[in-house]
């Protein structure tokens, strides 16, 4: 995705910047602000995206948006983005941002499918375990997806874990059709 690239050639300069001045944080913290804003504003998101509105316009909308509720540096950026022309991959930049802080951090998401609803102590001794498979933090989303029958399937950054039990009735399957099931 090209818009993933120009985000992230953005996103660290923002990041490199807001470490030297002590601010990684609360940039991190203004980053999911705007995002929030963002998906909560259909008429925001349309106006972001228009060609036809001239970067003073959205350069002037996002400071009396964010101005006072940011901090200085990501007001700055935001600025930047509009005078660049750029302000209409903000989407991508804010989600690029947040990956970006993570990856730093050595956090990793996880989306996780189970075939019911799982409840907390499993999510967490899950989230234990896929810390412990990938040598990082894990932030997890669960969704249940009855059609796996049992088990779970997580995605962890480009890595698939099937452990659902159609996965397993699948290899049962293969292992009697290659007759090597002794063992």
């Amino acid at each position: 995705m090209i818009n993933r690239k120009v985000a992230r050639k953005y996103n660290t300069a923002l990041y490199l910047t807001a470490v030297e001045i002590n601010a990684a944080d609360a940039v991190k913290k203004d980053i999911e602000d705007i995002r929030k804003t963002i998906t909560g504003s259909k008429e925001l998101q349309n106006f972001i995206l228009t060609p036809v509105v001239n970067p003073e316009k959205k350069a002037a909308v996002m400071k009396s948006i964010f101005e006072g509720k940011v901090n200085a540096l990501t007001l700055k950026f935001l600025d930047f983005l509009c005078e660049k022309q750029r302000i209409n991959i903000l989407p991508d930049i804010t989600e690029d941002y947040l990956d970006l802080v993570n990856e730093k951090e050595g956090i990793v998401k996880a989306f996780i499918k189970t075939a019911i609803e799982i409840t907390e102590s499993e999510k967490v001794s899950l989230n234990a375990k896929l810390k412990a498979y990938t040598g990082k933090e894990i932030t997890a989303t669960y969704t249940v997806d009855p059609s796996i029958k049992g088990g779970f399937i997580a995605r962890v950054d480009d890595r698939i874990i099937d452990a659902s039990i159609i996965r397993q009735l699948e290899l049962l399957k293969e292992r009697f059709s290659q007759g090597s099931f002794n063992n």
